[in-house]
């Protein structure tokens, strides 16, 4: 044989093998996304188990000095990637029994809010609102019952009840420092509160079996109300970003917040039997929108109350809004239906699904949607991987009983499972191609991510970042490992 023509069979024999190398190897390769993080906060991608020796902060001593350590735990807002607000709170928040022991010690914590740069591990301020109340009289223990981010503004959003007032105060995100602190009225069971954007709204109701009435505020100037009105003796409202709707006996109106006028909503909001809202588009029920029943397709509506498009009739059951789907879940025939955001459409159906649950994870890079099984009894709960744009099957996952997705990195998936303290305190990390399984962290107390952060917080209420030799074992922009 002459060289041309061995050397011509050895290009032929390496051209093979790159195909067999292709067919053979190419479909087993992991495939991770690429896009952003899903709803804006990159979560920590550790695919090695994690100790906890990174930076260590003492929560209890800069947010509830004083309390027994046992009796409190920590809760977390993110503000933007790296910094989150975090105060702390009465066991019993959680679920947790609230002994006598841990009655009169906790009264009034969870006034002291930090701003807590989670890449360094400190605070960046700590404000006490319990010193903003004080400048309106109000003296007693304060529950605070909610903790905010005003969206543009650079500003914290607090609510709280004190001395049987409501009170709304704001910080600033940079420094801390109080910018408005108001009063809004008696405090009661019935109080209603909603904010989108700079949109802040209260409602109470005017007696027994009377009518709401609404306040809506900006947050960037929570001292002026914009807008006071009557609604319903039921007492529907919806924040929108810029507006707020109201329903009425007589139709559904909306206000703007930057003018305070009304004006017709195209919809009725006291029809709808559920919502869920995205970039202020409107996901509900479509028999709710005409006939009080869930059974009818689904309907999406603008910030005005218009119909942008209306889904199948055959399409029903529980729903979630998901990076590209609105993911309908129908239990009674063990269907999962992926209608298209923008347009209504079924982009594909997963018809043999024992899902009772379908859902996206907070931080995940790529589309995909994770529909969970429970088992009727104890056992493992079940969770599979479905391609958003296709509905394909992917990855099949087991997590220990009662566990619950939390969120993903761009190559790893997280879930809470119960661990020795009685709550969900035990990370369990999975691969989010394979599912296999990579590692579990038992926590003392508390273990979450925190403004894309693995935390773990002590029974002394000691938090440390958990920290694996890499962070992320899979190039960026890689399909495979």
């Amino acid at each position: 044989m002459s060289a041309g023509r061995r050397l011509t069979g050895v290009y032929v024999a390496l051209a093979l093998a790159a195909i067999v190398t292709t067919v053979v190897v190419a479909p087993t390769q992991p495939e991770y996304g690429g896009d952003g993080p899903w709803q804006g906060i990159a979560v920590d991608d550790l695919r090695q188990q994690p100790t906890t020796t990174g930076w260590r902060v003492d929560l209890r001593a800069a947010l509830a000095p004083g309390a027994p350590p046992e009796c409190l735990r920590y809760r977390s807002t993110p503000v933007d990637q790296g910094l989150a607000l975090v105060s702390a709170a009465g066991a019993w928040t959680y679920g947790f029994a609230n002994d006598g022991d841990c009655a009169t010690p906790t009264q009034g914590v969870g006034t002291r809010i930090g701003a807590l740069d989670v890449d360094r591990g400190d605070f960046r301020w700590v404000h006490d609102v319990a010193d903003d109340f004080h400048e309106l009289g109000l003296t007693g223990p304060a529950l605070v019952s909610s903790v905010s981010t005003v969206e543009g503004a650079g500003l914290v959003l607090v609510r709280a009840s004190v001395d049987g007032e409501q009170v709304l105060t704001t910080l600033s995100t940079e420094t801390g420092r109080p910018v408005d602190v108001v009063a809004t009225g008696s405090a009661g069971d019935g109080d209603q509160f909603q904010t989108a954007g700079a949109v802040v709204v209260t409602g109470r109701q005017q007696g027994v079996g009377g009518v709401y009435r609404y306040e809506l505020r900006d947050a960037r100037d929570l001292g002026r109300v914009v807008w006071s009105g009557a609604a319903s003796t039921a007492g529907i409202a919806l924040a929108l970003t810029d507006r707020l709707v109201v329903a009425r006996a007589d139709g559904s109106v909306q206000v703007d917040l930057a003018t305070g006028a009304e004006r017709p909503w195209s919809a009725r909001l006291d029809r709808l039997v559920g919502y869920a809202v995205r970039d202020d588009v409107v996901y509900a029920p479509r028999g709710g929108a005409a006939t009080g029943r869930g059974d009818a397709g689904f309907v999406a509506l603008t910030a005005d109350g218009e119909r942008l498009w209306s889904s199948d009739r055959d399409v029903r059951g529980a729903y979630s809004v998901t990076r590209t789907c609105l993911v309908v879940t129908d239990v009674r025939s063990r269907t999962v239906t992926c209608l298209d955001l923008a347009t209504g459409e079924v982009r594909w159906r997963d018809p043999a699904s024992s899902s009772s649950a379908v859902d996206g994870l907070p931080g995940q890079t790529d589309d995909r949607v994770f529909a969970t099984a429970t088992a009727a009894g104890p056992g493992p709960v079940v969770v599979r991987a479905l391609d958003g744009a296709t509905g394909s099957a992917g990855a099949r996952v087991s997590l220990p009983d009662g566990a619950v997705l939390a969120a993903a990195g761009r190559t790893v998936g997280y879930a809470l499972a119960y661990g020795s303290s009685g709550g969900r305190s035990t990370l369990v990390a999975f691969d989010l191609s394979s599912g296999r399984p990579l590692w579990q962290h038992a926590a003392q107390l508390q273990v979450y991510a925190w403004a894309g952060r693995l935390v773990d917080v002590d029974v002394d209420g000691v938090a440390r970042e958990l920290v694996a030799p890499d962070r992320v074992a899979v190039p960026p922009g890689s399909a495979g490992a």
